[in-house]
């Protein structure tokens, strides 16, 4: 079942994805202000990627040769691939289309829930993520 979920998460995740980049065509743009916040998404979402290394997948459950990751970004951010992945949405809808602001919006609410979940599951595997947990933010 675990699997499966995973899944859903996943494609649920990819399909927002796909509505907010066919949004970009629709709707009058905001403002080109909004590449700046596109490009530190992209260079939070590298960073955070390049720190979890082999660790990181896009399954809420983490892998099995897995280890808690607290340097680089997620000393400070317990989600920072989020956070950078709602700048980098939130940016590049800024300078595309105002309607996909809306859509982005869900995305952070949908990535929230995710984290929650994904939250339980590393306190299962990991007793210190309790202590870590307190320490950051998001």
């Amino acid at each position: 079942m675990s699997k499966k979920r995973d899944g859903l998460w996943v494609a649920a995740q990819f399909a927002l994805f796909a509505v907010i980049a066919a949004s970009w065509f629709v709707g009058p743009p905001v403002s080109r202000l909004g590449l700046a916040p596109t490009v530190v998404g992209i260079a939070l979402v590298v960073w955070a990627g390049r720190t979890m290394g082999r660790s990181l997948t896009p399954f809420p459950t983490p892998p099995v040769d897995a280890r808690l990751v607290q340097g680089g970004p997620f000393r400070f951010v317990r989600h920072p691939i989020y956070l950078g992945g709602t700048l980098v949405f939130g940016g590049l809808s800024l300078v595309f289309s105002a309607w996909s602001l809306v859509l982005t919006g869900l995305l952070a609410i949908f990535w929230i829930a995710k984290a929650r979940h994904e939250e339980r599951l590393l306190l299962e595997r990991f007793p210190e993520y309790a202590q870590y947990r307190r320490g950051t933010l998001l």
